[in-house]
């Protein structure tokens, strides 16, 4: 009988000790997942902005479109960000910086 006594406690201890343990990785866990889901949050509002921008962008050049204004656009995107110019024209750059 002193020997069932004195197993009961060991049990009784690792019992404890596995319950804890457990416990202790579940909160880990989940502290680890809600770490993700506001990455996931911050992400997802990211592309939300982005895709509002774009779609902004998009009505914009509807607008331009619809409105025949399309060969000004044109014109203006070849000139400011593809560098053309008319052939007889002279282009003169600011290399000062100011």
């Amino acid at each position: 009988m002193a020997k069932d006594k004195a197993e009961r406690p060991k049990g009784n201890f690792l019992l404890r000790a596995s319950v804890l343990l457990f416990m202790l990785y579940v909160v880990v866990s989940l502290v680890r997942i809600q770490g993700d889901i506001q990455q996931s949050r911050e992400a997802l509002a990211a592309i939300e902005q982005q895709n509002e921008e774009q779609r902004i962008a998009n009505k914009e050049l509807e607008r331009m479109l619809s409105d025949g204004t399309e060969e000004e656009y044109i014109e203006r995107i070849a000139r400011e960000k593809l560098g053309y110019a008319y052939p007889e024209e002279q282009v003169l750059i600011d290399i000062s910086g100011s």
